[in-house]
């Protein structure tokens, strides 16, 4: 996924330890943090290549509770770099998970908690989907009525995306536009994020 950066705003420098993470991994700040109103996120892509970088590796994850009707997925993941080992808990429902792949996105969210913990940035900085929903009803709110149901239109276009070539055709467009009205970086994410499940749904490497 290559997350939107939009607007940079930062109220503070960049933790010492992430910034040297991301040198060792050959990424920039842009490339791999968002500014959520002052809180630095590092997104999902930046922390697999921390994780591959720091030889970090996971146990099959324990399923806690599942419901494939309901869309309901808890499992707990454990990581090991090193001698050292972590674990943390993945939820995804209906309530903080709009789309159809609950499995996955909680197994991503609990890795990516744990390699925070892991390389010592748990507390510091939020990962991708910690995030997500920071101000987002505000920020969502503060739009133009125009703009706010153009974004809800670009989400569901992207769900409905069958095929890749199709996909990036939308996110070329989606992209452009976003540039074009100046659209704040945390309800970009929200767009993204859609981008992201439907990679996944279709198997694209990112």
């Amino acid at each position: 996924m290559q997350a939107y950066q939009g607007k940079r705003k930062m109220t503070k420098e960049i933790p010492t330890k992430l910034k040297e993470l991301l040198t060792q991994v050959k990424m920039t700040e842009k490339q791999a943090t968002w500014d959520c109103h002052g809180t630095f996120v590092v997104l999902h892509k930046a922390l697999e290549r921390i994780a591959a970088h720091k030889n970090i590796v996971f146990d099959q994850p324990t399923i806690i509770a599942s419901d494939v009707t309901a869309k309901q997925a808890v499992m707990l993941v454990t990581g090991h770099m090193g001698e050292a080992t972590e674990w943390s808990i993945g939820e995804a429902a209906p309530y903080n998970n709009k789309n159809g792949y609950p499995f996955a996105m909680a197994e991503k969210r609990a890795k990516d908690r744990v390699i925070l913990k892991l390389v010592g940035l748990h507390g510091e900085v939020y990962s991708q989907d910690e995030a997500e929903d920071f101000n987002l009803a505000q920020a969502l709110a503060e739009l133009e009525p125009e703009k706010r149901r153009s974004i809800e239109k670009w989400r569901k276009g992207f769900s409905f995306c069958d095929r890749q070539l199709a996909l990036d055709e939308a996110i070329e467009q989606w992209r452009t536009w976003r540039d074009k009205y100046d659209i704040p970086s945390d309800v970009c994410q929200y767009v993204e994020n859609v981008i992201d499940e439907k990679q996944i749904e279709l198997g694209i490497q990112v």
